[in-house]
């Protein structure tokens, strides 16, 4: 009888031990299983964001289609066009989608570049960057890799140009919306700025405006009814390198799900046989969240 209070002491310190390591054990496998609850509603959430995204992606496209497949879509790119109409803002449960689409045509194309005898959109390049106060770089100086034509490979991106050391973080924000690497694709003049209109042979920034200005609703029907327009009459304009249609077009799509983002990137090429492909899909970071 004498050592039966210390046995029971012994017993209850040991029923709480494991009590106390039961009580351990169930509270991790309650922590994991919320980890797991919120990673499933996290993911879940960000397909669903994915979802819509690849949804207003292809609104974009049949937008782009649309033209494509009429007359005047065949023969030339516009801003009178149905595409150029068409930002589309729609209201989902809970959230938003927002979507944008341009002509990339209507950017320098850095692939021309690439080419170290085409000296008049070299010229043109350098152009823009006196516009945008930046410091004159030569992007073909960036590294290539020869195909198996041996004809060196065009730049995967605009963003190479981040490489150039003449370049830095504040130069390449200010250049990468007048840029784009678009293979052989020439200046759409239906669809240029003013700023990349002010790049060409004779020009300043007072005629480029006056030519936007003044561009037919429908655009040019030729680069040759640009080049013979009363304003540049007496101008020495090279008509190489222009166009008035074009076959690449960008589609930036935000997406807002309670307060979740997502913006999506889609690269778009129209093709001969009226169907429009995507070239590229890129997730960037949104800049600002969509306004209510």
């Amino acid at each position: 009888m004498r050592n039966r209070r210390p046995q029971q002491g012994v017993a209850l310190i040991s029923v709480l031990l494991i009590t106390a390591l039961v009580t351990l054990i169930i509270s991790g496998m309650l922590a994991r299983q919320r980890l797991s609850v919120a990673s499933s509603a996290n993911q879940l959430q960000q397909q669903q964001l994915w979802q819509l995204a690849l949804s207003g992606e292809a609104w974009a496209r049949e937008q782009v289609r649309r033209d494509l497949n009429t007359d005047d879509g065949k023969l030339r790119v516009h801003l009178g066009q149905h595409w150029a109409k068409s930002a589309g803002e729609f209201e989902i449960e809970d959230g938003r989608i927002r979507i944008r689409l341009e002509d990339l045509g209507a950017r320098f194309n850095l692939d021309r570049l690439r080419n170290h005898n085409d000296d008049l959109n070299r010229a043109r390049y350098q152009r823009l960057l006196a516009q945008l106060g930046l410091t004159p770089h030569d992007p073909a100086s960036l590294p290539a890799t020869p195909g198996y034509d041996h004809k060196l490979q065009p730049f995967a991106d605009s963003s190479d140009l981040r490489r150039l050391l003449a370049l830095d973080a504040a130069g390449w924000q200010r250049l990468q919306p007048w840029v784009a690497t678009t293979a052989n694709a020439s200046l759409n003049v239906n669809t240029a700025s003013a700023e990349l209109l002010a790049t060409l042979e004779s020009l300043d920034s007072n005629i480029a405006r006056s030519l936007v200005q003044q561009r037919p609703a429908n655009g040019y029907k030729s680069v040759q009814a640009f080049l013979e327009q009363p304003l540049l009459q007496g101008l020495q304009v090279n008509g190489a390198g222009l166009a008035v249609s074009s076959h690449n077009f960008r589609a930036t799509l935000d997406v807002a799900l309670g307060e979740r983002r997502l913006r999506l990137v889609s690269d778009l090429r129209t093709n001969s046989d009226g169907q429009v492909q995507v070239l590229r899909r890129q997730l960037v970071a949104p800049d600002r969240p969509l306004s209510e």
